[in-house]
């Protein structure tokens, strides 16, 4: 089972509804938890951690309540794979020592992706770029300390808001922790980035 850690409920900008979909057509198990749930962590059947897009930014100086639900998940899974969509992907970034490049206004629009040849990415179409749909302000970017704590570069916007090519989406830890700036559940042609990372939980949780 994947837990989906928001507070949100399901608009354009989180695209939740369109995970839940996702999910549903593959029949894949999911709970969405909204708070701090003592119960919840004592779980054996849980194999993934989902922090989805919201309307919320993520300031790196935010104090850590207002980050309260995913800091808590994090911690008391220490060992499940992570998957940050939008809004979780800055976080991860925030977290791993990265930085965000801020913007006054959304980027919301459909764009090229540029996919490496990273497993979690293979299709049946085994495409290296695809169209991908976005909707955010500011941009996660590497620093010194996220390189040195072993976060690299997975997908690339092929031309970001500001016309330079810019990391779409990251490893955060080998084999384990992923953030994506794309939508992957907002197109049919990508769902399987979705379904590769749930295979991925499934089968690392039952191995364990």
């Amino acid at each position: 089972m994947l837990l989906i850690i928001t507070r949100n409920k399901p608009n354009n900008v989180n695209q939740l509804a369109h995970i839940y979909d996702t999910f549903k057509t593959r029949k894949i198990p999911y709970k969405i938890v909204a708070k701090c749930d003592p119960e919840m962590i004592q779980r054996k059947d849980v194999c993934g951690l989902i922090i989805p897009g919201s309307v919320y930014r993520i300031h790196p100086e935010e104090s850590q309540d207002a980050l309260e639900l995913e800091l808590y998940y994090l911690f008391h899974f220490p060992k499940l794979p992570v998957l940050g969509i939008c809004n979780g992907c800055q976080f991860l970034m925030s977290y791993y020592g990265g930085d965000l490049i801020p913007y006054n206004s959304y980027w919301n629009k459909d764009v090229k992706v540029e996919l490496s040849s990273h497993p979690i990415f293979h299709c049946k179409e085994n495409t290296r770029k695809v169209d991908a749909y976005v909707y955010f302000h500011d941009l996660p970017v590497m620093t010194p300390a996220a390189k040195k704590a072993g976060v690299r570069e997975i997908a690339w916007f092929s031309e970001f808001r500001d016309g330079r090519r810019h990391a779409a989406a990251f490893e955060f830890e080998k084999g384990r922790v992923y953030g994506f700036m794309f939508h992957p559940e907002a197109k049919k042609e990508t769902h399987a980035i979705l379904y590769n990372f749930y295979d991925k939980a499934s089968s690392s949780s039952a191995s364990s």
